[in-house]
């Protein structure tokens, strides 16, 4: 797989601060297989962060819980010995920092390269709702974010990477076809075909069959990039399908989702240079718009707003 060595969990506790919280659990357990997969180490972050309310890291605000009680240091120490049993090298941190800040400035430092978060309330009618915390991760950590989503009982079935042949479209595609490559399971790559702005001009003097021809070729160029993209993880072309749409990539995207109903979506976020106030328009809106885990990667560039002051 293509790894990440530096492991970053974000755990919960419940509204009475008695035990982790399901999604917390569920997180880790994504985290514990990316780390044996991956080879490395895993930290355990929990934000004791608060004012008059307790901000989630699973999204949302609480009744403030005064310290831990038994149960819960129980509940965290059960955790790390689950990752430790496991064979990852894990170890129990705890912050009284926001917990985005915190975890944004560790990546910045270096110490993290993935954060896998996951969320407490999983009610059906809030499934599609990332949470706060969650969210600001996704839109300001400078590393890779995987938020696993509710319901999800972590067996990837289908992996779907939205490719725009951009330099973190290429690593987002790699690091589909790593995922699904570990897990043995169908690897799909969807690409919004942007039709050049000369072949638009050209339309209305050339034939149909001609426009055609050229929209072909286009759709097939794409797909070998897309091959020759992930061709070192994934070198045959069994199980891996490429769809090629035309049209705006919200849409495009939704379209296969909606139609593919993947178990986990890999995504690029941001343009190199801005800094991650927003994702960037197509990954922001689509974000609360899906129902599966997503794995967003930032590229080289991306400038978070957090800064180590």
């Amino acid at each position: 797989m293509q790894s990440f060595q530096h492991i970053l969990v974000g755990v919960e506790l419940n509204d009475e601060g008695t035990q982790t919280t399901s999604g917390s659990h569920k997180a880790l357990t994504q985290a514990i297989w990316a780390a044996k997969v991956g080879g490395g180490d895993l930290v355990l972050f929990h934000s004791t962060y608060y004012d008059e309310t307790h901000e989630a890291l699973e999204g949302g605000s609480e009744l403030v819980h005064q310290g831990f009680s038994e149960s819960a240091t129980k509940a965290f120490e059960a955790l790390l010995n689950e990752a430790r049993e496991a064979g990852v090298d894990a170890r129990l941190e705890f912050s009284n920092k926001r917990p985005w800040i915190d975890i944004s400035q560790r990546a910045l430092r270096g110490d993290v390269d993935l954060v896998i978060v996951g969320k407490r309330n999983e009610t059906e009618e809030d499934g599609r709702r990332l949470g706060s915390v969650s969210t600001k991760l996704l839109r300001k950590c400078p590393c890779a974010v995987w938020a696993v989503k509710p319901g999800h009982d972590l067996v990837q079935r289908l992996v779907l990477s939205a490719v725009d042949l951009s330099e973190v479209g290429v690593r987002v595609a790699r690091h589909a076809a790593s995922i699904a490559k570990a897990h043995g399971c169908e690897l799909h790559m969807v690409h919004a075909l942007q039709v050049p702005l000369s072949l638009q001009m050209e339309s209305g003097r050339i034939s149909d069959e001609e426009f055609s021809e050229q929209l072909g070729k286009l759709r097939s160029d794409a797909k070998d990039q897309i091959r020759e993209a992930v061709r070192s993880e994934w070198p045959k072309d069994e199980g891996l399908t490429i769809h090629v749409g035309k049209g705006a990539p919200l849409g495009t995207i939704l379209e296969a989702v909606a139609h593919l109903d993947p178990d986990l979506l890999v995504l690029g976020t941001a343009t190199e240079g801005i800094a991650g106030v927003l994702l960037g328009t197509t990954a922001e809106r689509l974000l609360p718009r899906v129902d599966c885990s997503v794995l967003a990667i930032k590229p080289k560039g991306f400038v978070s707003p957090v800064t180590l002051d």
